[in-house]
């Protein structure tokens, strides 16, 4: 009996631990992804500062929306905007979540 016991314990925590490195794993991949959304302005030879600024707030956008499971409430709320500022930012901006992957559009 004891056998099977610590067989059975040894197994959940085994389990405990696996599920762990999915979670860890998960908020890595996050994370890596959003550094691939940051890149680096040249401006040696100048920019367009609005086009730079649209971008800008897209990728924020994206990545609250993304966060916050396409809920552009919260999204808003993490953003400190109001939701019909963001709402109207995401129409103008033509932003639909999951627009690479294919998983949940948000504008229409």
């Amino acid at each position: 009996m004891t056998g099977q016991f610590e067989l059975k314990r040894n197994g959940n925590i085994l389990n405990d631990r696996i599920e762990t490195l999915r979670e860890v794993t998960v908020a890595l991949l996050d994370e890596v992804k959003s550094l691939g959304s940051m890149r680096k302005v040249e401006i040696e030879n100048g920019i367009n500062f609005d086009d730079e600024v649209k971008s800008f707030e897209i990728a924020l956008i994206e990545r609250a929306l993304e966060q916050t499971g396409g809920s552009q409430l919260r999204a808003a709320r993490l953003l400190n905007l109001k939701h019909t500022t963001l709402n109207a930012k995401i129409k103008r901006y033509d932003i639909r979540l999951g627009r690479r992957s294919g998983s949940l559009e948000i504008a229409k």
